[in-house]
């Protein structure tokens, strides 16, 4: 493996290319060259990939988006908390290079222009925990209470609600262990994965159930231990469980990305990991793979697979699948 090697105290651009006679379970073969690039923010919790190729971070410490051109590789805002208001949680990219925002705070999902203009804005469900798009450019929102999911339109409308959460009979242990990401197929439809229990759905874009699976483990996955106090408007939560699956991504052919953990909710949170697993969409392992770094986020792109750490030294990787 070849390196150039740059200055850069703030976030990398690894880019690693495919073998041309490689198959869907050989690892992903590398040659490398490590580019430099600037990273004004603080902590971009999530990453996606617009049609133009161009990654998209939010922060939601400085209430912006960041954008890194791959053409100049370069890293500028492309949204601050003049445009945004109140603090962004998460983004998403349609398929038409619509950029969708989720503002928890006022449980509102604004589409932005390319100039960064609001050009619609809608309520979702109270406290809604994440965004992701169709291959329709349909909007997904994954809800703390009632149904887990919500299907929108581009413009809006609300199509549909599905997905029957699992219910731990307590509500505040209900909502935390329903938590989880988004990953879409090509059809319309998406996987979710589960923090708590270790637990992959595949849902088609009328929101019936297509399959369920548990990953494999090497780790043993014990109970969840969560501790609700307080009382009045006054809530303590304790939550002790293991996130197997950090993160989920799905390429054009429905093969599955999985950063696996592992570890106990806030190191598995705090600190990433180097394994990656890839599947098929029924979960079958075509290969483990063992990061040269700790990541915390993925997203797939047209060819690639990019990987985030949102901890500093910050770090994006981007590997080309086939």
């Amino acid at each position: 493996m070849r390196r150039k090697s740059f200055s850069s105290a703030c976030c990398l651009l690894l880019i690693l290319f495919a073998e041309p006679q490689a198959t869907a379970q050989d690892a992903l073969r590398a040659h490398a060259e490590v580019l430099n690039a600037s990273a004004p923010f603080t902590y971009p919790a999530s990453v996606v990939v617009g049609p133009d190729r161009n990654l998209y971070f939010v922060d939601p410490v400085l209430s912006s988006i960041f954008v890194h051109d791959l053409k100049t590789g370069k890293i500028r805002r492309f949204c601050g908390p003049d445009s945004l208001g109140t603090p962004v949680t998460d983004i998403a990219v349609g398929t038409k290079g619509q950029i969708w925002v989720l503002n928890q705070r006022d449980s509102k999902v604004r589409r932005l222009s390319p100039q960064c203009v609001v050009e619609r804005e809608f309520k979702v469900s109270l406290i809604a925990q994440q965004i992701a798009t169709n291959a329709f450019g349909e909007l997904i929102v994954l809800n703390t209470i009632g149904r887990l999911f919500d299907l929108f339109s581009a413009d809006g409308k609300l199509l549909r609600s599905f997905g029957e959460r699992i219910d731990y009979g307590e509500e505040v242990t209900t909502q935390e262990l329903n938590d989880g990401n988004i990953a879409r197929d090509g059809d319309g439809g998406f996987f979710f994965s589960f923090n708590y229990p270790p637990l992959v759905r595949h849902y088609s874009r009328s929101g019936r159930l297509l399959a369920e699976f548990k990953p494999e483990s090497d780790v043993p996955i014990a109970p969840p231990d969560i501790k609700v106090g307080g009382s009045g408007n006054s809530v303590s939560v304790t939550a002790r469980y293991q996130i197997l699956v950090l993160d989920i991504a799905a390429d054009k052919q429905d093969r599955l990305y999985l950063l696996i953990s592992g570890k106990n909710k806030g190191p598995a949170l705090q600190q990433g990991t180097a394994r990656l697993r890839i599947l098929t969409k029924t979960g079958r392992t075509l290969k483990n793979v063992t990061l040269e770094h700790n990541f915390h986020r993925l997203t797939a792109g047209d060819k690639s697979l990019y990987l985030l750490r949102n901890r500093g030294p910050f770090r994006v990787d981007e590997y080309v699948v086939f």
